[in-house]
């Protein structure tokens, strides 16, 4: 029977749980070991995505990535943080700004499947749309 990325990832959840990291380490190395014996290293990417988002769940934490024409200031960083907080009762939100000139101006923020696009090009596309109604 194959064993799934999400599989590994839950059962490394619960190996790691409340332990200490010399055990989590032994934990993490007999995974290793496991996958290297199965001949299935190439799962580790999709394991570490996978353990991530439990992990994150299990604590409170939401990734959000916010793509905007320039940097964020950390005024508008800590204005999204706390929106993202809020509408997803995140006790932490790490953020992961993408620099994309293209777009004309403000964000697009991405939380997992959800994408939230604040751009000027999405509101002139809207406005168009409501116009030739």
């Amino acid at each position: 029977m194959k064993i799934s990325a999400i599989q590994y990832a839950k059962t490394l959840n619960e190996l790691t749980l409340n332990k200490t990291h010399t055990e989590i380490d032994a934990a993490v190395s007999g995974l290793a070991e496991l996958l290297k014996k199965k001949n299935q290293t190439k799962l580790l990417p999709k394991i570490i995505e996978k353990f991530n988002g439990i992990w994150n769940k299990n604590n409170g934490i939401v990734e959000a990535e916010i793509i905007s024409r320039e940097k964020l200031s950390n005024e508008l960083r800590n204005k999204v943080s706390n929106y993202v907080s809020n509408k997803y009762k995140a006790k932490k939100v790490l953020i992961n700004n993408i620099v994309n000139e293209s777009i004309k101006g403000g964000i697009i923020i991405r939380v997992g499947d959800e994408v939230m696009d604040g751009s000027v090009d999405r509101q002139l596309k809207n406005l168009r749309n409501i116009l030739e109604m």
